[in-house]
């Protein structure tokens, strides 16, 4: 009878290998000196929607909630998406990953927004403005209750019967085929998204060279311990544009990025780790992709009827 031998297979022993080499750091392959890295792809963008995707398919949600609630009888305008910072904007990805990488920008607007910080109506139905009556938001949300954000639908207002989810549900079917579908970025990609720069962020590599920017300011009187500490300073969101203080910081954070190849740094260790990413959740992206091509091709059917 032959002795079975306890311990891993081949298999069992790769597997394992693996799973620690995946608590490891991720190698980075090549680390640029660069101020900007807005118009540098990250492996993920494949699996996120791009600005002008995005724009494709708001038009097409905000075309499809229009003419669902003119069936109704209101004039209805969806609410806009808000705009990047056209100084400042990632041209591949609409996610700010590495913050303010304008100098220009800082030394015009520190950490505001071109134009300043404008006043906004924070309802989030109907456009800025706009005053939705309580039928219209049944029609909307197809619920009769203010506070329940969706409902299954049925309500009869003048003459036609309120889809499940109203026309906010009637919208996300045809671009998703569901009810409850998400208009934008798959959940699997915007998770990885958050993951990996997280973890890029928390990176010793990266620790590191924000170290060095940490010194480099308080060597110009600015006590911060990361850019993400001062591009976040709730102070710069207390008044419309920004003070005399604050473009002192945000030039000083430019100067300070580019001695130390901050944003070098920073991009080549995000960019390991989404690689990694990708590699290992494939099956998952691989239906994300498939979710992004299926909206996009629904709103551009939509778009040109």
């Amino acid at each position: 009878m032959p002795l079975l031998l306890a311990g891993c297979s081949d298999g069992d022993s790769s597997s394992a290998d693996a799973k620690e080499n995946s608590k490891k750091p991720p190698a980075v392959a090549e680390t640029p000196k660069i101020t900007d890295a807005n118009d540098r792809a990250m492996p993920l963008d494949t699996y996120l929607l791009n600005p002008e995707q995005r724009e494709t398919l708001d038009n097409a949600y905000a075309g499809l909630m229009s003419d669902c609630m003119k069936r109704f009888g209101f004039d209805y305008t969806p609410p806009t998406v808000t705009e990047q910072p056209s100084g400042d904007g990632p041209r591949t990805r609409t996610d700010g990953r590495f913050g303010l990488q304008s100098a220009e920008q800082a030394e015009k607007w520190g950490y505001h927004p071109v134009g300043g910080i404008t006043e906004k109506d924070d309802s989030p139905w109907g456009a800025e403005g706009q005053k939705m009556t309580a039928v219209m938001q049944t029609a909307e949300r197809g619920s009769d209750d203010p506070k329940e954000k969706f409902g299954s639908g049925g309500q009869v207002i003048n003459g036609q019967t309120v889809p499940d989810h109203g026309c906010v549900g009637e919208a996300r079917k045809k671009l998703t085929g569901s009810v409850d579908g998400s208009v934008g970025d798959p959940q699997t990609s915007t998770d990885l998204k958050l993951d990996t720069l997280a973890k890029a962020q928390q990176d010793a590599r990266t620790r590191a060279v924000f170290a060095e920017w940490s010194t480099c300011m308080k060597g110009k009187g600015f006590d911060y311990a990361d850019p993400l500490a001062a591009n976040g300073d709730e102070r710069w969101v207390r008044t419309p544009q920004p003070t005399r203080h604050e473009i002192q910081v945000a030039t000083a954070d430019q100067e300070c990025r580019a001695k130390h190849n901050v944003v070098g740094v920073w991009f080549a260790v995000d960019h390991a780790y989404q690689e990694r990413a990708v590699e290992q959740n494939a099956e998952a992206l691989s239906e994300a992709k498939a979710d992004i091509d299926g909206m996009l091709k629904a709103s551009a059917s939509e778009l040109a009827g």
